[in-house]
This record gives structure tokens, sequence and C-alpha cells, in this order.
């Protein structure tokens, strides 16, 4: 995912992007969630996530931390988000 939010309510997502990583981490089948930050511009981040599989990542969309991110969104949280799909050649 790579999102940009809204200057004014930066402290509302970092307090909800901290609780959804932290709980997709412990989700069964959840291999890796980062967030990192970008560094020409402090108001965009990237979600970088990594599920064994596709039952994963439905169990991960039904999770309460997943659905408050759907919800910072449609609260008007976000200049813009979007996601991508991608499967694995090299990992570690």
């Amino acid at each position: 995912v790579e999102a940009e939010i809204k200057e004014d309510r930066m402290d509302d997502f970092l307090s909800m992007i901290e609780k959804n990583a932290v709980g997709s981490r412990e989700e069964p089948g959840c291999i890796r969630f980062d967030v990192l930050q970008s560094e020409d511009s402090p108001n965009k981040f990237f979600f970088y996530e990594v599920y064994e599989n596709a039952d994963a990542i439905a169990h991960h969309k039904l999770q309460p931390h997943y659905l408050a991110w759907g919800e910072f969104k449609e609260s008007g949280g976000t200049v813009s988000s979007v996601s991508k799909k991608a499967g694995g050649i090299f990992m570690t």
C-alpha cells in the first residue's frame, strides 16, 4: 500500500497504523507487516505486507485493526491510497 496522509490527521494515523501493524504481525499466516515513511515526503507511507496464502489475507481483512484502516480512509484521513499486489520471487 502507498498512502498519503492528510497533515492534520497524522497523529490519528500513526496511532492507528501502529495498532494495525502490531495486530497484523500476531495473525496466523502473517510473515511480515512493515510501515515505512518516505524520506522526501513525510506524509507518504508504504505498507509492506507478506502473508503465507490467500486464506491468511482473507483472515487479515476481517480483523478489527485492518477495519480501522478502512474507517480512517472513509473519514477523509488520506489524500490518496493505492494498493498493489505482487508475488514473491526472492524472499528471506
